[in-house]
């Protein structure tokens, strides 16, 4: 029995999906325009199948059953995802165009101007699995390169690549709690500043952080005002548990949200309406200068500030509204309020997870970044 998706979401930050008690990696799809470049070689209808297997104690073939197997294309979006069978078996079934064989997409070669410079190893593909814990305390992961050959996927349209072993590798593990009580622990943030390695807490406030180099690190934990650094020191191939991380009262962004605000933002919104042209490949964005929290004018779109429909659905904003367990509430008029939970700030960035009244079904996301 396995499960398929093929997901498109957002940014390194990126974004998260619902917080349903496990870690969530956060990714960004943003599809090459396959009819514009002509460099580029989609494939047709492709089944990618294989297996994972315990490469550290085979004895244990509980761990294989149920977990997360992806493809994850070279600048680290994830093109499919799966999940494997009781044997560990797995499948990807691989639409039309939905994987490209040569391009020169991530080393940034124009394709118009430079058609001729593409080359199949511009453009790879990784396998990858990754199991927090064993049971023992290991993390186990596989990240392994696949090659799709453009004459292999014409003529059979499969790829099969065989038994995948995971081995112990370099993780970070641990919990999330905080002294205030009536915090959430789904919806943290644990990263590692400056480094592409982020996730997002599920509903029991664990993290996860797999793949990483040795060496000397500050995990930094962060939910709407609160924020924690932690350092780690790790040792190649194997797992450093850091426990229960809590995260006291006073432990807040120096930075006051409120004075955080003001200035000039790129909004850039996230959801699905399929109806209206909306995804996450095709997200609403806008420009807002909040002068206060009284006076703002906005260009454009944002979920939170209600600007995706008509140009004058904005007139009747009255004021942002803080709350104290890091939140912003949109008022408009005498009996409008919009409430978004924020995830994450910093005086450059603010993520914002919208609640969806009005707009469409699902989690949405906005980001806003400063442009002056």
């Amino acid at each position: 029995m396995s499960l398929f998706l093929n997901r498109r979401l957002l940014p390194l930050l990126l974004f998260a999906l619902s917080c349903s008690g496990k870690t969530e990696q956060q990714v960004i799809n943003n599809p090459v325009a396959i009819s514009s470049e002509s460099a580029i070689i989609p494939t047709g209808a492709l089944i990618i199948s294989g297996s994972i297997a315990n490469g550290e104690d085979p004895s244990n073939t509980a761990v294989i059953k149920g977990q997360e197997v992806a493809i994850l294309r070279n600048d680290g979006v994830i093109v499919a995802q799966g999940i494997s069978d009781d044997q560990g078996d797995f499948e990807f079934n691989i639409a039309e165009g939905g994987l490209i064989v040569d391009s020169s997409f991530s080393k940034g070669i124009g394709l118009e101007s430079n058609p001729d410079q593409a080359t199949v190893d511009d453009f790879s593909y990784t396998l990858q699995a990754k199991i927090p814990d064993d049971g023992t305390g290991r993390a186990l992961g596989l990240r392994r390169k696949i090659a799709i050959a453009e004459g292999t996927a014409a003529s059979t349209g499969t790829l099969n690549l065989g038994s995948n072993p995971l081995k112990e590798v370099t993780a970070i593990i641990g919990k999330i709690a905080f002294a205030d009580a009536n915090v959430s622990l789904a919806g943290v943030d644990a990263f590692i500043p400056g480094k592409p390695f982020f996730v997002r807490t599920g509903d029991d406030g664990a993290f996860s952080l797999l793949f990483i180099p040795s060496g000397s690190y500050n995990i930094r934990v962060t939910k709407g005002f609160y924020i924690k650094d932690v350092p780690v020191v790790i040792e190649p191939g194997k797992t450093t548990d850091l426990g229960t991380v809590t995260v006291g009262s006073a432990e807040r962004n120096p930075l006051p949200l409120a004075s955080v605000l003001p200035g000039k933002w790129l909004s850039t919104c996230y959801y699905d309406d399929v109806a209206g042209g909306v995804s996450a490949d095709n997200p609403k964005t806008g420009t807002i200068t909040l002068t206060s929290l009284t006076q703002m004018t906005i260009i454009g779109s944002s979920c939170l500030l209600r600007t995706m429909g008509t140009p004058d659905s904005f007139t009747n904003f009255d004021s942002l509204r803080l709350l104290g367990d890091g939140a912003i509430i949109a008022k408009f008029g005498t009996a409008s309020f919009f409430y978004s939970q924020v995830s994450s700030y910093s005086n450059n960035q603010i993520v914002l997870s919208v609640d969806n009244k009005s707009l469409a079904s699902g989690r949405i996301i906005e980001i806003w970044n400063r442009t002056q």
